[in-house]
């Protein structure tokens, strides 16, 4: 097999697309056109102005993908953007990432604030901190921790759906914020649907689950459940159905 070369762009450079091993920009610099690479990185508000195919790849700064993105394993830890839709094995946002359409992922793993535009598909959706998913999240196994901030998602559906609020550890300002009742952390959503539910916090029109636990926060329309349904003391809700 043909050998393939390096790319490193620092300051405002640009090149063409094409195939390489690994391409690091650092700075504003900017591939014109779709990208195939094993290792990617971009440091700074560099960008990819096209489709980009990578093995392992990374946006630390504030860098953007104009085009779809397909990777084994991606991380975006700054401000990144993908301008199209996302498929990935895994998928970690630990900053406040943006992707403008879809992902399509084994694992998505939220640790900070993300925006995703359409629909979010996993086998693990695993998220601390507030998230927004302009369409429906749909995983096997979901996991939100609810922080300071407010998580909206249009509808959920998967196996095992748990949200609750998170350790006050690492949060403590947030915390104290919240108990001066400044912030309300909370997730809002229309409607949950699943297996095993088991909630804190939540806001939603409809939840329906063979076991469905309704815990402390929660604010539910209706409830429709199979096989189990406990409520707790404080939680809304509005109609409960064994259905």
């Amino acid at each position: 097999s043909t050998k393939r070369g390096d790319i490193r762009i620092n300051g405002s450079g640009s090149t063409g697309g094409g195939a390489y091993d690994s391409v690091i920009i650092r700075g504003t610099g900017k591939v014109a056109g779709d990208l195939s690479c094993n290792v990617f990185q971009i440091s700074g508000s560099g960008s990819v102005d096209g489709n980009l195919e990578v093995e392992d790849g990374k946006i630390s700064g504030s860098g953007s993908i104009d085009g779809d993105l397909k990777a084994a394993k991606f991380r975006i830890s700054g401000s990144g953007k993908i301008i199209g839709s996302v498929k990935a094995g895994e998928f970690i946002v630990s900053g406040a990432g943006t992707v403008l359409k879809g992902v399509e992922a084994q694992s998505v793993k939220i640790e900070g604030s993300a925006k995703i535009g359409l629909d979010c598909n996993a086998e693990s959706f695993d998220a601390d901190g507030g998230f927004e998913i302009g369409g429906l999240l749909n995983a096997d196994e979901v996991k939100i921790r609810i922080y300071g901030m407010k998580s909206k998602v249009r509808e959920i559906g998967g196996g095992k759906i748990t949200v609750t609020m998170g350790p006050a550890h690492g949060f403590n300002i947030v915390r104290t914020i919240v108990s001066m009742g400044i912030l309300n952390p909370a997730l809002e959503t229309d409607t949950i649907e699943g297996d095993e539910i088991n909630l804190e916090n939540t806001t939603a029109k409809v939840v329906r689950g063979n076991s469905v636990t309704i815990g402390s926060g929660c604010n539910i329309g209706l409830v429709e459940y199979k096989d189990h349904y406990t409520k707790s003391a404080d939680a809304r809700v509005g109609t409960e159905t064994k259905i």
